[in-house]
């Protein structure tokens, strides 16, 4: 691991992903950012990256990243052999925040960008978020008003081309539903609530039906999963309440 040790206030910025194509590893990146009491600072963040086979940390060098990231909100998603994360670049002379998704290939230690639909340049980035649907990349854009609150749904119908970008549907946050949490196999659209609960919501129907899941709004995460004949060294952990 990586010898220095910050020295002042920091955010840690993770993605995971396998680069099963060339090494029959999992990696995972960490992007240090030094920040302030509200926005991630200017200047950028330090990258590291940890090899699960080998167990070692190196850091990346001569990569200069200089998008930023609003602390405590981040989301990331893996696809196509790439991470994925909403992130942000202060435009100069007043023009407001330039929004855009920054990528990681893991077999290839890149960075890249792609970029977001007109409709989505100009939302804050506290409002975004990002993740998978079936095999697509997915951006979720939530709107929040005093008596209503919605959200909708983008998704990247062909990786990396902008034209693809479509709106699949807008949901109306009721029931006390608060965040996208991610997507069944059925179609169906898991929401946490501010009542801790974990939903699943038919957006055809409007039904949302409980699935006795318990736990802090901003504490859900759900991922797909791929079979590997990987071993990773260490104990084995079954989950159980998975959803399908």
């Amino acid at each position: 691991m990586p010898s220095s040790k910050p020295q002042s206030p920091h955010m840690f910025v993770f993605g995971f992903g396998s680069d099963l194509s060339k090494t029959d590893d999992y990696k995972l990146v960490r992007l240090v950012y030094r920040k302030d009491d509200v926005v991630v600072n200017n200047v950028p963040p330090g990258i590291e990256i940890y090899l699960i086979n080998s167990g070692v940390w190196r850091r990346v060098t001569g990569v200069e990243i200089k998008h930023c990231m609003m602390k405590f909100m981040w989301s990331q998603t893996f696809v196509n052999g790439v991470v994925h994360w909403i992130m942000y670049d202060v435009v100069a002379n007043g023009g407001g925040l330039q929004i855009l998704v920054m990528t990681f290939s893991i077999a290839d230690a890149v960075f890249g960008e792609i970029m977001l639909p007109d409709a989505l340049v100009g939302v804050i980035p506290t409002n975004l978020s990002i993740m998978l649907f079936e095999e697509s990349l997915v951006v979720v854009r939530y709107e929040k008003e005093i008596y209503d609150a919605s959200c909708e749904v983008w998704v990247m119908k062909q990786y990396e081309v902008l034209e693809s970008w479509r709106r699949l549907y807008r949901i109306n946050l009721v029931a006390d539903m608060e965040k996208v949490v991610g997507f069944r196999n059925n179609g169906e659209v898991l929401f946490s609530t501010r009542s801790n609960d974990l939903i699943s919501y038919d957006p055809n129907s409007g039904c949302n039906m409980g699935l006795c899941i318990q736990g802090s709004y901003r504490s859900f995460y759900v991922q797909n999963y791929m079979e590997s004949l990987i071993l990773l060294e260490g104990n084995n952990v079954v989950l159980s309440n998975v959803v399908d």
